[in-house]
C-alpha cells in the first residue's frame, strides 16, 4: 500500500512540477529560518545550564534610582566576613586597563596585547562554581597576592609553544607596572556562560598594590560600576528574600543610606542572561519572542501556499478520487495517500531548507553571538528537531487539503458537475483568506520596516544640542593614572593647525552608558542627597563640543575653589527658579560653586530624556577630544595622522585607537539596525514566498480559463483585457489585506515608538507607499503569468482533446 503511495505521489509530481516546485520552495523557506531560530534559542537557553548548584547562585545587584549589575566592592568583602547563610562569596571585578605585557627573555624588549577584554580578577572559589580542568597549579593560588591564572589558548598566545608546567612561575606585567607570576594554568570553559573569563588574577593583589587599591575603589562605599560584580551561593534553606531583608542592616554600619541609591538585590543566576536592566548585552526575552513570531509566519506563509495550491488542483483530481472511490478507496486511504503527498513534499523541503541554511543565518546575524558555530550543537538535537517539524508540517499543510480532497462524491466527480460542490465552494474562500494572510504580514513587516528606518533617521538626524560631527575620542592608555602623560598628548595635539580644538577630560557628552555621582544641597526642605549626571573635564570642553552657556561663564581651572556648570534641567533637581538665581551658589556641601549654566543637551539615544547634568572642571582625565574642521574634512585624514605621532611619542608602546562620536552615538541604536535589517529579511522572505503562491493560483487560473481565454480573443478581446480579467480578483485580495494590515501595523508601531522620548510621527505616505509598493510587486508577478496566458493562440485552446 505505501509503495502504491509512493507510486502515484511522484507522478503526480511529474504531472505538475511547477506547483510542486513552488510548493517545495516556499516550504523550504519557511522550514530554514524555524531552524536558524531553534539553533539560536538552543544557544541562549543554554547559558550557565551546566553550573552546579545553580539554583542557589546569585548575583548582588544595584537596583535603585540608577540599576547597575554591580555592587560596592567593600560590601562584597564585609559579606564574606558578617554574613551567615552564604557559603560562597565570588567577587568578579573587571580593569578598565586591559593591557598585558610580556618581557621577553634575554632582552629588555615585551609583546604587548592591548585589548585583553576577558581578563577578572577574583578568589579561588570562582572555580568552585565554575570547575575547570587543571593543566597546573590549583585554585588555592589565587588566595595569594600577585598571581595569575591563564587559560590553556592565552598561555599559548602569551607563551608560545610551553607547556603548562614550564609556564609556571613565568612574568607577566598587568596594568604597566604589576608583575603578576603564572600560578596555574585550566582548560578553556567548553560551556556557555555569562561568567566566561580567559585569564584570572588574585583579589588578593588589590590591597597589595596601591594603584589597584585606587582603582577597583578598595575601601569607598559610594562607587557603583557594573565592573565590580559579586556572585554568592546561599547556604541551603536560605532564601534571597531573606539576605535582601540583611543587605541594608549591613550597609548602615558603615555609610548613611540613600533610600533612593543604595537598593540591593539577589538576581537569579537564570536570570543574567536575559534581563537588559542590569546588562546592557543581554538577550531580551522579548527579542526571542519576536524571532520566533517571524520564523512561525514564514513557516505559516509556505503552509499557506502548499494549502492554496492543493485545494485549487482539487477539480483536477476530482475524477481520479471518484475513480478511487468507485473501486473500493474508503476515505481513510485517501487521505493517508493525500499526507503521504505532502510528507514527500514536507521531506524534500526540509533537505532544501538545510541548503538554504546558511543564506538565513545571514538574515538572523546580527542576533547571534560572534562566537555562535553550528558545531556547538549536537546532531541529536537537530535531528530530532526536523524530524518533528516535518512530522508537524505535514499534518498542517495536508490534513486539509486532504480533507477537501476526499470530500467529493463519487457520482457528482464522474459526472464532471464538481464545481457545484459545496466543499469546492468552501475551499475557495478559505484560499481567499489565507492569500490575505499572506499579504496582511507582508505589509505589516513593510510597513514596520519604513517607521523603523524613519524612527533611526530622526533620532541620529536631531540636534542633540551639542556638535557630534567631526569630532574624534580616544582614550588615554592606563586611565587616571596616566593623566600627567595625557595632557603632554593635549599640548602636542594642540599644536596641530589642522585641529580646531582640544579638550582632556572623562567621556563625551553621550556615550554608551552612564555616570552619575551623588551629591548633597541644600533645598528648601533641609539638606538633600541627589543624583545627578556628570562630566569632566578642562576649559575647553565647551569650545570643542560647541555647548552655549546661558548664563554666567565657562570653568577657570586656575581658581582655587572647584568650579561647575549645570545644565538648564539641573536647575529643576536643585529647585533654582532661574539660571541667574543658580549662579555664584554651592553644592556639594559647599565645596563645588556654580559658575555657569549650561543649555540643555542629551545624554544617551533618543530613549531617554534630557538629564540634568554637572560639568566640573578638573586637570585629570582619561579621555581626549578633538574638533576638526567640519567643513574641511580633506584635512582630517592629516591630523589624524598628526595625531597618532603625537600620540605615540608619549605613549610608544600602545596602539593609537579612536573614534568619532557621530558613529558613537548611531551605536546607540544598534538594537533598532538589527531590528529594521531582521524585518528587511522578513519582508523579502514573506514577499517571496507570497509572490510564489500568487503566481501558482494565477498559473492554475490562467489554466482553468484556458477556453475561456480563447472565446473571447476570438470575440475580439485584447490582451490587456484578458490580463485585467485575471488579475482583477487577485489584486482585489491584495487590496483587502493592505486595508487590514494599515491598523495592526500602526498598533505595532505606536506601542513600539512608546519606548522613545522623543519619537517621530506616523506618516500617511508610509502607508500610502507600502501599499503601492506591495501592489507593484503583486501586479508584476500576475503579469509575468495572465500575459502569457491572454497572448495564447485560441486556435490551440478551443481545439478538442
Amino acid at each position: 500500500m505505501i509503495k502504491n503511495f509512493f507510486k502515484t505521489a511522484f507522478r503526480f509530481f511529474r504531472k505538475n512540477k511547477l506547483m510542486t516546485a513552488i510548493s517545495v520552495l516556499s516550504l523550504a523557506i519557511g522550514i530554514s529560518a524555524t531552524l536558524v531560530i531553534f539553533l539560536l534559542l538552543q544557544h541562549d537557553y543554554s547559558f550557565d545550564k551546566h553550573v552546579k548548584n545553580k539554583d542557589r547562585i546569585f548575583r548582588i545587584v544595584t537596583n535603585g534610582a540608577f540599576k547597575n549589575a554591580g555592587t560596592l566592592v567593600p560590601l562584597m568583602r564585609t559579606i564574606e566576613a558578617e554574613f551567615t547563610g552564604i557559603e560562597t562569596v565570588v567577587p568578579l571585578l573587571k580593569s578598565p586597563d586591559r593591557r598585558i605585557k610580556i618581557p621577553q627573555e634575554q632582552s629588555d624588549d615585551f609583546s604587548l596585547f592591548s585589548n585583553e577584554s576577558k581578563i577578572v580578577l577574583t578568589n579561588s572559589q570562582y572555580f568552585d562554581l565554575y570547575p575547570h580542568i587543571w593543566l597546573a597549579g590549583s585554585a588555592s593560588v589565587l588566595n595569594e597576592a600577585n598571581n595569575i591564572v591563564l587559560t590553556h589558548t592565552d598561555l599559548h598566545r602569551y607563551f608560545p609553544n610551553t607547556n603548562p608546567h614550564d609556564a609556571l612561575g613565568k612574568t607577566v606585567m598587568f596594568s604597566d607596572s604589576i608583575a603578576l607570576q603564572v600560578a596555574g594554568i585550566v582548560q578553556e570553559m567548553k560551556q556557555n556562560s555569562d561568567f566566561k573569563y580567559a585569564s584570572f588574577i588574585s583579589t588578593a593583589s588589590i590591597p597589595a598594590n596601591k594603584s589597584l587599591h585606587q582603582v577597583f575603589q578598595w575601601d569607598t562605599w559610594s562607587n557603583y560600576s557594573d565592573s565590580y560584580q559579586c556572585l554568592v551561593l546561599l547556604s541551603p534553606g536560605t532564601t534571597a528574600q531573606s539576605i535582601e531583608a540583611e543587605l541594608p542592616v549591613l550597609l548602615a554600619k558603615h555609610k548613611e543610606i540613600n533610600k533612593e541609591w543604595d537598593k540591593f538585590n539577589l538576581q537569579p543566576l537564570s536570570d543574567v542572561h536575559f534581563n537588559r536592566n542590569f546588562n546592557y548585552t543581554a538577550t531580551k526575552p522579548e527579542t526571542l519572542r519576536n524571532l520566533v513570531l517571524i520564523a512561525v509566519f514564514l513557516l505559516s506563509l509556505g503552509v499557506i501556499n502548499f494549502i492554496n495550491l492543493s485545494t485549487a488542483q482539487s477539480i483536477e483530481r476530482a475524477k481520479e478520487i471518484g475513480v478511487r472511490k468507485t473501486l473500493g478507496s474508503s476515505k481513510n486511504r485517501l487521505r493517508l495517500q493525500f499526507l503521504t503527498e505532502t510528507f514527500i513534499i514536507t521531506f524534500v523541503a526540509t533537505i532544501l531548507s538545510i541548503l538554504l541554511l546558511p543564506i538565513l543565518m545571514r538574515a538572523f546575524g546580527d542576533f547571534m553571538p560572534p562566537d555562535f558555530t553550528l558545531q556547538k550543537h549536537t546532531i541529536i538535537g537537530l535531528i530530532l528537531f526536523l524530524l518533528t517539524q516535518l512530522l508537524l508540517v505535514t499534518l498542517m499543510a495536508g490534513f486539509y487539503p486532504a480533507w477537501v480532497l476526499t470530500g467529493y462524491s463519487p457520482l457528482t466527480a464522474l459526472k464532471n458537475t464538481i464545481s457545484s460542490n459545496n466543499n469546492l465552494s468552501r475551499s475557495a474562500w478559505v484560499r481567499k483568506a489565507l492569500t490575505i494572510f499572506q499579504f496582511v504580514l507582508a505589509q505589516v513587516f513593510l510597513i514596520c520596516v519604513l517607521l523603523v528606518v524613519k524612527q533611526i533617521q530622526f533620532a541620529t538626524n536631531k540636534d542633540l544640542g551639542f556638535q557630534k560631527e567631526a569630532i574624534v575620542n580616544f582614550y588615554i592608555p592606563g586611565n587616571y593614572r596616566n593623566a600627567d602623560r595625557g595632557l603632554l598628548v593635549k599640548n602636542k595635539l594642540q599644536q596641530i593647525p589642522e585641529i580646531k580644538a582640544v579638550s582632556f577630560g572623562n567621556q563625551s557628552p553621550a556615550f554608551s552608558g552612564m555616570m552619575t555621582t551623588n551629591i548633597k544641597h541644600q533645598g528648601s526642605g533641609g539638606e538633600e542627597e541627589l543624583s545627578i549626571d556628570v562630566r569632566n573635564g578642562d576649559e575647553n570642553y565647551l569650545d570643542v563640543y560647541n555647548i552655549p552657556l546661558v548664563a554666567g561663564r565657562n570653568v577657570r581651572l586656575l581658581d582655587s575653589t572647584s568650579e561647575v556648570l549645570i545644565n538648564e534641567k539641573a536647575l529643576e533637581l536643585l529647585q533654582f527658579k532661574t539660571a541667574e538665581d543658580a549662579l555664584g551658589q554651592t553644592i556639594a556641601t559647599g565645596s563645588k560653586t556654580i559658575v555657569g549654566v549650561m543649555k540643555n543637551f542629551d545624554i544617551a539615544s533618543a530613549h531617554h530624556a534630557i538629564r540634568p547634568v554637572m560639568y566640573e572642571g578638573t586637570k585629570d582625565g582619561y579621555v581626549m577630544h578633538i574638533a576638526l574642521n567640519p567643513t574641511q574634512p580633506e584635512t582630517w585624514r592629516t591630523a589624524l595622522a598628526k595625531s597618532k605621532t603625537a600620540f605615540a611619542s608619549v605613549f610608544p608602546d600602545d596602539e593609537f585607537n579612536y573614534t568619532f562620536l557621530d558613529e558613537t552615538i548611531g551605536s546607540f541604536y544598534q538594537q533598532e539596525q538589527k531590528l529594521s535589517k531582521l524585518l528587511r529579511w522578513a519582508v523579502s522572505l514573506s514577499v517571496l514566498i507570497a509572490g510564489l503562491g500568487l503566481f501558482g493560483l494565477a498559473t492554475f487560473t490562467a489554466n482553468q480559463r484556458t477556453k475561456e481565454i480563447g472565446i473571447r480573443k476570438v470575440l475580439g478581446a485584447s490582451v490587456g483585457q484578458i490580463a485585467i480579467l485575471l488579475l482583477k480578483n487577485l489584486l482585489f485580495l491584495v487590496g483587502i489585506a493592505c486595508l487590514i494590515a494599515f491598523p495592526i501595523a500602526w498598533y505595532m508601531m505606536d506601542n513600539w515608538l512608546n519606548d522613545f522620548a522623543y519619537r517621530t510621527t506616523i506618516s500617511w505616505w508610509i502607508f500610502a507607499v507600502s501599499a503601492m509598493g506591495l501592489l507593484t510587486i503583486a501586479t508584476l508577478v500576475l503579469l509575468s503569468r495572465t500575459i502569457f496566458a491572454a497572448k495564447a493562440n485560441p486556435v490551440d485552446s478551443l481545439r478538442d482533446e
